[in-house]
């Protein structure tokens, strides 16, 4: 960690001098504010190593922060604002340990605002890349409900669910997608590579070729021949993707059919609910009402074709209209979903519902995203398998007919 040499005057008036070791120099700024300084001058120092760490911090600064980073500084702040301590203390004590000096900079510029009398939510509102709506909002009932220290740890556990399953689906597609690679690179080899230099070697022999070896030659020729023109397809249908995609409606048709995947649609469904229904319970936990939570779990959401739904829906809500009637509208929600969330009205117990229905997609999706794997990993070995095990087969059949040519001779 870097160190800063400091000249100041204490709370007495009186010139002091020292070092701070800080993650930047803001970060060392607001822990000398804190001891009561003022007047204060920095100059990085330390010496050699504390230069060297200064620079390779410079070359490795980012302007980005992680679900991950988020929700430690949200359980951080929930703890400390638990404890007791005002929110501004909260957050400068906070922005003095966050290692990402980006981030450290980002609190302690709100850290300000608050000092200048803005309200929380409105200051983290002015950093939309890294608070979103759903967090500015939550923020902003804990605020007006004295409930700042419980909605903090609310969007702290929402967040780390959130990065519990982001990391699972990583993990689960790692695998398939390090075999996926190895099966273009191997498909790539043999098709580039190996097969011109078996041509080769069976030209200099001057024999008719088996069919099986001929179909292979041939196959690979028909791809290299013809390389500029599968490379200016696959261009111009990315370019067609694009355009399309770029209009509203075209996004819309295209998000609609991953619903429509077989196999997989099931999958992204789950996981498309799971993270609906866990923003809208975390929402409704901390006060929203039922319209504003829907608008604001909706932004969460990339899928435009369900995003449009739940707009409708929203709408109809305002209207007059229930939730689980509207759901019930359409065939993409479950109608176990639509019973419970009609359980949750009539009952009045819409928070627990949606923790149920929240818990049961969390379930489902462990167990979705465990048999990604399961789908994916066999169909790649055995395609693999197979196209290895034809060129090999192939590729070497003219050397066993010609061995066995030249045993019949020697007899």
């Amino acid at each position: 960690m870097p160190s800063f040499k400091y000249s100041a005057h204490n709370s007495i008036g009186m010139k002091v001098s020292g070092s701070v070791n800080a993650p930047s120099e803001n970060a060392a700024m607001a822990e000398l504010r804190m001891k009561g300084f003022t007047q204060i001058s920095l100059s990085q120092g330390g010496g050699f190593f504390a230069d060297l760490d200064a620079k390779l911090r410079k070359g490795t600064s980012k302007t980005k922060v992680s679900l991950s980073e988020l929700a430690i500084v949200s359980r951080q702040l929930s703890t400390l604002v638990n404890a007791g301590v005002n929110v501004l203390e909260a957050v400068s004590d906070v922005a003095v340990m966050v290692q990402n000096a980006y981030f450290s900079s980002v609190l302690l510029k709100i850290a300000e605002d608050v000092r200048g009398g803005a309200n929380f939510s409105d200051s983290l509102a002015k950093y939309p890349k890294i608070f979103d709506n759903t967090f500015v909002s939550m923020i902003a009932v804990g605020e007006k409900s004295g409930k700042l220290a419980k909605v903090l740890a609310d969007l702290a556990t929402h967040i780390e669910n959130s990065v519990k399953l982001r990391r699972k689906i990583k993990a689960a597609a790692s695998y398939p997608m390090f075999v996926g690679i190895f099966f273009v690179i191997v498909f790539c080899g043999i098709v580039f590579i190996l097969i011109p230099k078996f041509e080769d070697m069976f030209a200099s022999f001057g024999a008719a070729l088996p069919w099986p070896t001929q179909v292979v030659i041939d196959v690979s020729h028909f791809i290299i021949g013809r390389m500029p023109y599968i490379i200016g397809f696959c261009i111009l249908l990315y370019i067609a993707f694009r355009i399309w995609t770029k209009n509203p409606e075209g996004l819309r048709q295209w998000h609609k059919l991953y619903f429509k995947v077989p196999r997989f649609s099931p999958i992204y469904t789950k996981m498309v609910f799971a993270n609906f229904f866990q923003t809208l319970s975390t929402l409704i936990k901390s006060g929203v009402d039922i319209v504003s939570s829907i608008q604001i779990a909706s932004n969460t959401v990339n899928n435009t074709y369900l995003r449009s739904i739940l707009e409708k829906i929203r709408t109809a809500i305002v209207g007059g209209s229930f939730f689980s009637t509207e759901m019930d509208k359409f065939e993409l929600f479950p109608k176990m979903v639509v019973r419970m969330t009609a359980v949750g009205e009539k009952t009045g117990q819409m928070e627990d519902m949606f923790l149920k229905i929240t818990d049961y997609y969390q379930d489902e999706v462990d167990a979705a995203v465990a048999s990604i794997s399961a789908i994916i990993e066999p169909v790649l070995i055995v395609g693999l398998g197979f196209m290895v095990g034809i060129c090999v087969i192939a590729l070497y059949l003219p050397i066993f007919n010609m061995a066995n040519a030249m045993v019949n001779q020697n007899v």
